[in-house]
């Protein structure tokens, strides 16, 4: 049977190990200097996520909002947006916008957790979730109060905002079968960090 056509042009526009030959496509001009930038950030939380026993997970198991900050925000933005632009699966009220950011030891129910680091925002909080499209808000508005810039200025700047606190529980998850955090359990805060330039980000 003769070869598709499409797939004899694939093949004679690659050499051996797939790389490009003849009148192929141009190569993307590779910026080593931002490679390196970029994997020593994604070795760093690699190397964070190693040290709380994080595994198979692309970050932490527990991402803490409360809804004073989400309210807060919203009050900034021309445009509401609701929690899921954030995806945490521990939300808690009750206490004042942004505080989350420095709890370090905290217990739910019978659960100790860990606060490990704050959370840093990719480009998803700007996409509606119910139609896929994206804006700029709400990471421009963050920007002006919740970046690197405002919260760390003495530390290394990464261009980086933040909303919410990453997460693990301390406790053996193993032998809790059957053990679980409800709506309208009560959040215990043990320990803060001083100040968010003080809090792990």
């Amino acid at each position: 049977m003769e070869e598709p056509k499409r797939d004899r042009m694939a093949s004679r526009g690659r050499g051996r190990r797939g790389y490009p030959r003849g009148d192929s496509q141009p190569l993307t001009v590779f910026d080593q200097q931002a490679f390196i930038e970029a994997m020593s950030v994604a070795f760093t939380s690699i190397a964070q996520a190693s040290a709380v026993g994080v595994m198979f997970s692309d970050g932490y198991p527990f991402l803490l909002i409360s809804q004073g900050s989400l309210d807060a925000l919203n009050e900034l933005l021309k445009e509401p947006v609701p929690i899921n632009r954030f995806r945490p699966n521990i939300l808690v009220k009750g206490c004042e916008p942004f505080s989350e950011d420095l709890w370090k030891e905290l217990k739910i129910n019978m659960f100790k957790f860990q606060g490990v680091k704050l959370c840093s925002r990719c480009k998803v909080p700007t996409i509606n979730q119910e139609t896929g499209i994206a804006g700029s808000k709400p990471n421009e508005t963050l920007k002006e109060f919740q970046s690197d810039k405002v919260l760390r200025p003495n530390k290394k700047q990464q261009g980086k905002v933040y909303f919410g606190q990453n997460l693990v529980c301390q406790e053996s998850l193993t032998e809790g079968k059957g053990k679980t955090i409800s709506v309208g359990d009560c959040v215990h805060v043990f320990s803060k960090a001083s100040s968010p330039a003080e809090a792990t980000a």
